[in-house]
């Protein structure tokens, strides 16, 4: 085989691994992207659900339980995203009023790490709202 040949050869395979590389890196900051975006999270409040609808100061708020397992199934849905956490323990419901924070704990590893939580904005019916609220990592 021809020197020159040989050279193509490998230089088409380098372009191609670098290629393939590139195009995987691209994908996993694509994935990346979209699931670190659901830190931001909608929970409608329902009067139905006994168990679920609590009130703080006489509005609606947004359930400890539901805020603690939202954060749980969300900080860590990929290594390079977050910590991974367990343990999540949130000292209040989450009032449903624009601008209300929380700040729940979790334990990663050996430590407790502090989570705020905002509510960002309160759509809808007063009694039954929508209510859009994040958590930072």
């Amino acid at each position: 085989m021809p020197q020159n040949q040989e050279y193509e050869m490998q230089r088409g395979f380098l372009v191609g691994a670098v290629g393939g590389v590139a195009v995987m890196a691209a994908v996993g900051g694509v994935v990346t992207f979209l699931l670190a975006g659901k830190d931001v999270q909608h929970t409608t409040i329902d009067t139905y659900s006994r168990a679920l609808y609590v009130k703080v100061d006489g509005r609606p708020a947004v359930a400890r339980t539901i805020v603690q397992a939202r954060i749980e199934g969300w900080y860590h849905p990929l290594p390079w995203v977050g910590k991974d956490i367990d343990e999540v323990s949130c000292p209040a419901h989450l009032k449903a009023v624009a601008g209300a924070t929380e700040t729940c704990t979790a334990r990663a590893g050996s430590e407790r790490v502090s989570i705020p939580v905002r509510v960002i904005k309160v759509e809808g019916d007063p009694a039954t709202p929508r209510v859009t609220w994040k958590f930072e990592r």
